[in-house]
């Protein structure tokens, strides 16, 4: 364990009183943890309305049928089987568009959970506080889990990676903590792509563990079994098991999605994440704007170092845990972020471009800035370390707290919208349990509207204009029109189209323009309830 703020402190201090100190301070940072989960509650009952990413894999999760989706996804989507499956499930059960994020979002949840217990385990004092409070009120986990996509399970599933494997190397080897870290790599390689970076590091870890306590522990070196067989079983069962799972991944869904990536932009997206290979004197300059952009964005930041403080806190306490702690704990937090930084080298996956896409990544960041922050605090705060934790967690309470207004904000601007989603339930409710939808034309490129009009819309909907069999007088039908165009019914060259083809003249009961609220979108449709 690192040498942390009790036992930095001034030696003359009373253990007790120390103590009675780090839980006071404590407090600080529990009300800036319980601001970020009140801001995830807040904003899940918010119910946003889905962005075009969002739509674009519902669409094909809804267009497609299970097997399908191990394809490569359309609408310039990627995401793993396991998640698309789940989610489908989901939406066949419920066929709304907030069940959906319940995984997600219940994901985020488990992951501070799961980061507390590897807090407790790895840092002592006040900086397993921060590194709490710095996860938890994080923007990119709580926006994601809240959303209909699977960036929160990355999160999760390298949480519980990295704590097996400390449970294994801090608790004496126990063979069942291996166990179950081979019985669930298996499975998180389907449901999450990036947990592949953190089971590679666990990965290499054990085995150097179980290699050092094999052939160089006195018990092995007394003759006697060292770690152990049982973890050599569960050893090799891991690795075939994750080796196996990862193969027929490829195979099925990976390899397909990889040629597919240059026709659906993905390869372009990333290639702001790769390192300038072919002017190799700028990679320097490169990694300083990788890690101090986006990608360290915890608990915010931005590019154009924007995410310097938080840079330099992470790497003070990358310095500190290597003096002072366990290089093997050390080692375990630093090797995803390596196998990142190589798979970036290798073109093949982006490093810290988007803190969506690293997210696997946060658990050690937040750790280390806990510990950095801490050491900071304890060496140059003199007297003033008290009030200086309490600044840090207020500083954190106005990130939650800033966030929860910044969202509510949001939502009351898309609530005024008018939204895509909010305008067809509306026309819903006038067309009544009776009336029929007609889209006059269909725009591929409005995903949003795809979405919603299958999933809350319960009427019967017909396509490109064609006239439903009853049309007559007292039939109420709502006509939509995908695309900028004229708001006026009479002035509208498809409403006249389609009127001559019913061979009668509607009358406008309700109209209204919508577009996606919140986002730099060109979505816009048009909307009459007409009879």
């Amino acid at each position: 364990m690192p040498t942390t703020e009790s036992d930095t402190a001034a030696r003359g201090t009373p253990a007790v009183v120390r103590t009675r100190g780090i839980i006071r301070v404590a407090w600080f940072f529990l009300i800036a943890i319980a601001c970020g989960l009140l801001w995830r509650f807040v904003r899940l009952g918010m119910h946003f309305e889905l962005t075009g990413d969002e739509a674009g894999i519902m669409r094909s999760v809804i267009e497609r049928d299970y097997r399908a989706l191990l394809q490569p996804l359309s609408y310039f989507n990627v995401s793993p089987p396991l998640f698309l499956w789940m989610t489908k499930f989901i939406d066949s059960v419920f066929q709304n568009d907030w069940a959906p994020r319940i995984a997600p979002f219940l994901a985020g949840l488990g992951s501070l959970g799961m980061f507390w217990l590897i807090c407790r385990d790895t840092l002592r004092g006040t900086a397993r506080w921060i590194a709490m409070a710095v996860l938890c009120v994080s923007y990119v986990p709580v926006v994601e889990g809240t959303r209909t996509k699977g960036y929160t399970i990355d999160l999760l599933v390298a949480t519980v990676v990295l704590w097996l494997v400390l449970q294994w190397g801090l608790r004496g080897h126990k063979a069942r903590y291996l166990v179950w870290l081979a019985l669930c790599a298996p499975v998180f390689i389907w449901l999450s792509y990036t947990s592949i970076f953190v089971l590679g590091a666990a990965g290499v870890i054990v085995a150097t563990l179980f290699i050092k306590g094999r052939f160089y522990s006195e018990d092995a070196l007394a003759g006697g079994d060292g770690i152990g067989w049982p973890n050599a079983v569960a050893v090799l069962a891991f690795a075939a098991g994750a080796a196996a799972s990862a193969l027929l991944l490829y195979q099925l869904n990976i390899r397909a999605g990889l040629q597919g990536s240059h026709s659906n932009g993905l390869a372009s997206f990333w290639r702001v994440g790769y390192p300038p290979l072919h002017e190799p004197w700028k990679i320097p300059w490169w990694l300083l704007l990788a890690h101090t952009g986006r990608g360290f964005s915890w608990p915010a930041g931005e590019n154009h170092f924007g995410s310097t403080l938080t840079f330099l806190l992470w790497l003070t306490g990358l310095v500190v845990y290597w003096r002072r702690g366990n290089r093997w704990v050390w080692a375990l937090f630093v090797a995803p972020q390596v196998l990142a930084l190589l798979a970036a080298f290798a073109n093949k996956y982006p490093y810290l471009q988007n803190p969506r896409l690293c997210m696997f990544l946060g658990p050690g960041i937040c750790l280390f800035i806990g510990a950095g922050a801490q050491y900071l605090i304890v060496r140059f705060g003199g007297n003033q370390r008290r009030g200086l934790y309490a600044g840090t967690a207020l500083v954190l309470t106005i990130c939650a707290l800033g966030g929860l207004g910044r969202d509510i904000v949001l939502r009351i601007r898309e609530i005024k919208g008018p939204g895509i989603r909010s305008t067809l339930l509306e026309a819903s409710r006038l067309a009544g349990p009776d009336g029929q939808f007609v889209v006059l034309n269909e725009d591929d490129a409005s995903w949003l509207f795809a979405y919603y009009i299958k999933r809350p819309i319960k009427q019967t909907v017909w396509w490109h204009g064609q006239a439903p069999p009853q049309t007559g007088p007292g039939t109420k039908l709502a006509l939509v029109v995908v695309g900028p165009t004229e708001g006026n019914a009479q002035a509208n060259p498809l409403v006249g189209q389609f009127e001559k083809r019913i061979s009668r003249t509607l009358a406008v009961r309700w109209s209204q323009v919508a577009h996606q609220v919140l986002l730099d979108s060109k979505e816009t449709i048009a909307v009459w309830v007409c009879e």
